[in-house]
């Protein structure tokens, strides 16, 4: 079930902002030394971004006509992570940067975000979020639930309405979550084919990921990275 591309545009756009609001600058301009590997490393994304999607249209020669670019932004976010929204905008935050990755490492990373895109999740996801939002509406209607003065209708409205918001988010976060497994699984095994066709095997992705600085986060996307390189070097073991 995915939602219509203009509806998962905006919705995911909202999506990827929050996620990006929630996260802790990375605080003081660069200066001297740094500013130099920040815009280095910025080139780099650019790069890898760009060989990305020259092979992501030639894996889906359909894809021109839903993602007409992709976009590729470093954000100035203190700690480790990526997100992406379904109109093909990939960002990586500049907490990456600190890891210290191979280019396998750092490909990966964008070509994953890419996987999602490709995949519909986030149409998937916002289809969760507009299906839940509908129901809520149906199960808490404010029109049967308050009867008598105006000050009893304004407060059951609030009430209901508060109730009505809680159960839509829960019920498309469980939706989502229960989704997610499966999601990653596909945006790895997308990421692995758009690296094979710039000439990175699964054993090279595998290896660059172990090089880098480890992964110790608690935060859900370093676990998600760690599955994902758990996952990428079964693939290159069998």
């Amino acid at each position: 079930m995915t939602a219509p591309a203009a509806l998962s545009a905006v919705y995911s756009e909202m999506d990827m902002q929050a996620h990006l609001m929630t996260s802790a600058d990375t605080g003081a301009q660069c200066a001297g030394l740094e500013c130099l590997l920040n815009h280095a490393f910025d080139q780099r994304v650019q790069r890898l971004g760009a060989r990305l999607a020259e092979s992501a249209y030639a894996a889906y020669p359909e894809l021109k006509q839903r993602i007409g670019k992709f976009e590729f932004v470093v954000a100035e976010k203190a700690e480790p992570g990526t997100a992406s929204n379904s109109s093909g905008t990939v960002v990586i935050f500049r907490g990456v940067q600190k890891l210290h990755l191979d280019e396998e490492a750092v490909a990966f990373l964008i070509a994953r975000e890419m996987g999602h895109a490709i995949s519909r999740h986030h149409d998937e996801n916002s289809a969760a979020s507009v299906l839940f939002s509908v129901v809520a509406q149906v199960l808490f209607p404010v029109a049967n639930l308050v009867r008598g003065s105006v000050a009893l209708i304004q407060t059951a409205s609030a009430a209901t309405t508060a109730t009505a918001a809680a159960a839509s988010f829960i019920g498309s976060r469980v939706m989502i979550e229960s989704n997610k497994p499966d999601q990653m699984r596909e945006a790895d095994a997308i990421a692995l084919e758009l690296l094979a066709k710039q000439g990175w095997n699964s054993h090279e992705v595998a290896d660059a990921l172990a090089a880098g600085k480890p992964i110790e986060g608690d935060d859900i996307w370093s676990k998600d990275l760690r599955l994902s390189a758990t996952r990428i070097g079964e693939y290159a073991d069998n």
